[in-house]
């Protein structure tokens, strides 16, 4: 009897082992998914995969690229050797057969050359760049004028007159006013004329010096992306007319002049701006210009440069140099008379100008940013005179007229 109940017992035993343990793997199996179909790892780097359920047995195609080992009985290490491809069986008790996976290895020099550069945060450094710019113009002017203008009369019959003296006209019949026919004096050379009246005679020395100077500052910000062009012109344009082909008809075109600037910036690090910069100076000349059907066009005296520096946030750079200097010297004299020594001075006049211009640049650029969706907006310049309607008592006793500079204009 007691041989027959401990057979009993291990029949039982072997009944409930094999009824439980279908059940376990069962559950298990239920949350096993679909491995990969292709594996990435990089060569000489590891990379660990696990299953949900025991593995039971791990092959690798060729073990020349890549390699496995088991890291624990959900879990295994896959190791990259050389870059290639092959394939991955993994067993496990849930399928009677193995699940196959392909495994890719990637070669480290093509995964450095495949790997993008990144030169800095684009998150963190913006890509918009303010460029404020300072335009200085200075200009000098001297004139000195000397001269002697002489103009009289001698007994009716005589006259003599500097450029811009004298009357326009005189009467043929004398040069004191007898006859009736005008006789015109030349404004811009001397008069030497014989007549009849009284005599009569004037002498004059004229001499004029002159100075002058002025100063213009401009201070615009251009705000581009990097890599993007912006340009300043601070100027006008002129028309041009442009005849048409086969017919007689014009039509007109404007050309720019003045004080032009295009900037190019480009952001190449985190604290770094490259730019690119563009000035040009024109002014007209219609001296050198030409006439088009009647009309005279201007010439164009330019002066223009093009430089690239490299410049940290919130540096300087000067662009000077461009300097324009003119100078004019006019004698004005009666010949042979003009050129005898000393007494000469009687019959001569001259004048001499001189005009410079010196155009200085300074270039700051910043890296920016907008501002935030809401954000408080600052105030714009002279918000607070925009519905200005001080009251009759206010404007007779209490307004003076002082308004603060900072209350209309940008700073």
């Amino acid at each position: 009897m007691n041989d027959g109940l401990r057979i009993a017992h291990l029949l039982l035993s072997l009944v409930t082992v094999v009824g439980v343990l279908p059940g376990v793997a069962f559950a298990s199996c239920a949350g096993l998914e679909p491995v990969p179909a292709t594996l990435d790892v990089t060569q000489g780097m590891q990379r660990e995969l696990r299953f949900p359920v025991p593995i039971t047995r791990l092959a690798i195609g060729d073990p020349e690229v890549a390699d496995v080992s088991l890291n624990s009985k959900e879990s295994f290490l896959l190791l990259g050797k050389r870059g290639g491809t092959t394939s991955l069986l993994v067993w496990t008790g849930c399928d009677r057969e193995p699940r196959q996976s392909q495994v890719l290895v990637q070669g480290a020099a093509t995964a450095a050359v495949a790997e993008p550069v990144v030169l800095f945060d684009q998150d963190v450094v913006p890509s918009q760049v303010q460029t404020d710019i300072r335009f200085v113009e200075v200009r000098r002017s001297k004139l000195r004028e000397v001269g002697v203008r002489i103009f009289g009369t001698a007994s009716n019959n005589f006259l003599i007159g500097a450029p811009g003296t004298g009357p326009a006209t005189v009467p043929v019949g004398g040069v004191s006013g007898a006859g009736s026919a005008p006789f015109p004096l030349s404004r811009d050379g001397f008069n030497i004329l014989w007549g009849g009246g009284s005599s009569k005679f004037l002498l004059g020395l004229d001499a004029l010096e002159n100075s002058g100077f002025a100063y213009t500052l401009a201070q615009p910000s251009l705000v581009s992306l990097s890599g993007q062009s912006a340009s300043f012109l601070a100027g006008g344009e002129f028309p041009i007319p442009v005849p048409s082909s086969g017919s007689d008809s014009l039509s007109i075109e404007y050309k720019e002049f003045g004080v032009r600037l295009t900037l190019t910036p480009t952001v190449v690090g985190r604290n770094r701006i490259s730019l690119k910069v563009a000035p040009e100076v024109s002014e007209l000349d219609f001296t050198a210009g030409i006439t088009i059907a009647g009309t005279q066009v201007p010439a164009l005296n330019v002066r223009r440069t093009d430089t690239s520096v490299s410049l940290a946030d919130g540096e300087s750079f000067v662009i000077s140099g461009l300097i324009s200097t003119n100078s004019s010297s006019v004698v004005d004299k009666l010949p042979f008379l003009g050129d005898v020594p000393v007494l000469g001075a009687f019959f001569r006049s001259s004048r001499i100008e001189r005009d410079e211009r010196e155009l200085l640049m300074v270039v700051t650029p910043r890296l920016v940013q907008p501002l935030a969706a809401n954000a408080q907006l600052p105030d714009l310049p002279g918000e607070q005179f925009r519905n200005y309607d001080p009251g009759v008592f206010r404007q007779l006793f209490l307004e003076n007229g002082d308004f603060h500079r900072a209350d209309g204009l940008s700073r």
